[in-house]
């Protein structure tokens, strides 16, 4: 998809060429010096006019009438320099490219220099533009029919990192970042309920399944290998993300346990991970009793999903990834908001595949239906519940009355087989309860931990992934909460009070004295509205801050 183009961005011949405006007096100096010139002055005119401004967010399309080889050049206001921050960039790029998509253009330029404003590099802006390309052009398309139009897919783009006043090299002698130009990232299922084990269907491809990538030219350090290779990572993550959106997306009929399962079995091949998947007697036979209560009646068999990165040659500081699918039912986009947790992790694994860190990582996946055994019908399709009495893994029995904590059932049991495959620092990332939205918002994940050190070792991974975590407090009297059952050692539903608080001093009771945070993402994963990234529904959060902890763990 990406190329790195040679010599003056403003002889590329490519549908349009994007260029950054920044908010400075001189609007059209530096880089843009003569472009200005090429159209007698037109374009300072457009400035003041308004037709052309550098506000953040601003965008505007001028056509080049033959002045340039290029068809359109497509300016998008940056705004001050000193305030732009990666983010910030990235949903600049993202507004950009939806535009692109919009106008049915296939093909694009980007002058990269013009959007390293302020204390951004061009390496970050390179890595930013990676993410922002398939983030922006995600759609799911669901199981509507579809109209009988052609796609138009953004099949090149092409990316000038300097003007040197040159003619660009012709195409065959440019450096291809993505061999893939034609990958959608539209999502069409389909017959997407008939997936096999290498992540393909019986009829039609399930898109998006695997990420497809080729080779940036390697120059010694040189601003095309540099550029390159943030162009490369942040491609890995924007399309992991999406991954993790299409898993949430899909509803249960389509994304079950066993084919959850599948999917892992297509990432452990591709990537070379060990695979190891418990099914229900497994389960049994290893006392998960917490998991198999999280199942109750539902229809569809659970299982764990373990998959297994080994970065060094031998198995230990280990870091575990659990991620929670409890199934919720419903066809709407992001109903099944309970596999966020377990599409975050598998997003997580394929960028790890994909960067292949020097560092040891085991994925612990429980997925199952949300039905807890000792739940019942009144019959008027209201929930009551009968006390049940759970025995977990470690040993710790559960009292339980609550019929939506089978999420945290099965992070009892799943971060207790995580200990057992040598996890040395633990972090769970699940949907546990919606009262961390009123607490904290749409825009903010809820976190616990019991580390200082390790959980700032989680929150710098977060504020470079761009991702706002807010770590919640867990005192004595929290604990105590949850082993106040009179019947059992521990209270799963003490009361709602303080409830993702509640929920992490429960997950530490068997987490113990390993370093561990707790992620809720209840408000975070899925979004009612359009952004500059990607549309309503899943987001695929805290799949870049999963990748990037086991990189930063790697450097260190």
């Amino acid at each position: 998809m990406f190329e790195l183009g040679k010599g003056d961005p403003l002889e590329c011949r490519e549908d349009c060429l994007v260029i950054g405006l920044q908010q400075v007096p001189k609007k059209f100096g530096g880089l843009l010096g003569g472009l200005d010139n090429r159209f007698g002055g037109a374009l300072t005119e457009l400035v003041k006019s308004g037709d052309l401004s550098a506000r953040a967010g601003s965008l505007s399309v001028i056509h080049t009438l033959g002045k340039l080889p290029v068809k359109r050049l497509l300016f998008i206001g940056l705004g001050n320099p000193k305030e732009i921050r990666k983010e910030h960039l990235k949903r600049m790029f993202g507004k950009a490219v939806k535009h692109i998509r919009k106008m049915r253009w296939p093909t694009a330029a980007v002058f990269l220099d013009t959007f390293c404003a302020g204390a951004i590099s061009g390496e970050e802006a390179a890595q930013m533009l990676g993410e922002a390309v398939p983030m922006a052009t995600y759609r799911f398309a669901g199981y509507k029919g579809q109209p009988n139009i052609p796609e138009v897919q953004l099949e090149k783009v092409a990316v000038y990192i300097q003007a040197a006043g040159k003619k660009p090299e012709p195409a065959e002698h440019a450096t291809p970042v993505h061999s893939s130009v034609a990958e959608e990232a539209e999502i069409r299922p389909g017959n997407a309920e008939h997936v096999n084990a290498a992540g393909k269907t019986e009829g039609q491809p399930v898109k998006n399944a695997n990420l497809q990538t080729g080779t940036y030219r390697k120059n010694n350090g040189s601003p095309e290998e540099t550029t390159g290779a943030a162009l490369h990572r942040g491609y890995v993550y924007g399309k992991a993300v999406n991954t993790a959106r299409t898993f949430a997306n899909m509803p249960v009929n389509i994304w079950t346990p066993a084919r959850l399962a599948e999917y892992a079995a297509s990432l452990a091949e591709k990537y070379a991970f060990e695979l190891e998947i418990l099914e229900r007697t497994d389960l049994e036979k290893l006392g998960m009793g917490a998991c198999l209560a999280a199942a109750g009646k539902a229809k569809e068999p659970q299982n764990m999903i373990v998959l297994k990165y080994a970065g060094k040659q031998e198995w230990h500081n280990v870091l575990a990834l659990v991620g929670t699918g409890a199934m919720s039912f419903g066809c709407t986009s992001g109903a099944n908001v309970g596999m966020a947790g377990a599409a975050a992790v598998l997003g997580a694994m394929e960028v790890i595949g994909e960067q292949k860190p020097a560092r040891n990582v085991v994925a612990v996946i429980p997925v199952a239906g949300n039905r807890i055994t000792g739940t019942a019908t009144n019959g008027q399709d209201n929930m009551r519940t009968e006390t049940a009495v759970i025995t977990s893994m470690n040993g710790k029995t559960i009292e339980m009355r609550d019929t939506g904590a089978a999420g945290l059932l099965m992070l009892a049991d799943a971060v207790t087989y995580a200990k057992q495959y040598g996890a040395s620092q633990i972090v769970d990332v699940a949907t546990l309860t919606a009262d961390v939205i009123p607490a904290l918002g749409r825009d903010k994940t809820g976190a616990v931990a019991n580390c200082d050190v390790f959980f700032e070792r989680v929150l710098e991974s977060a504020k470079e992934a761009g991702e706002f975590i807010w770590r919640l407090p867990v005192t004595e009297e929290d604990k105590d909460s949850v082993r106040s059952s009179k019947i059992a050692d521990l209270n799963g539903s003490p009361n709602r009070d303080g409830r993702v608080i509640r929920d992490g001093a429960f997950i530490g009771e068997f987490v113990e004295d390993t370093p561990w945070a707790h992620l809720e993402i209840t408000g975070t994963a899925i979004t009612g509205k359009e952004t500059d990234l990607g549309p309503a529904g899943a987001t695929g959060v805290m799949v870049r801050t999963l990748a990037v902890l086991a990189a930063r763990r790697a450097e260190g």
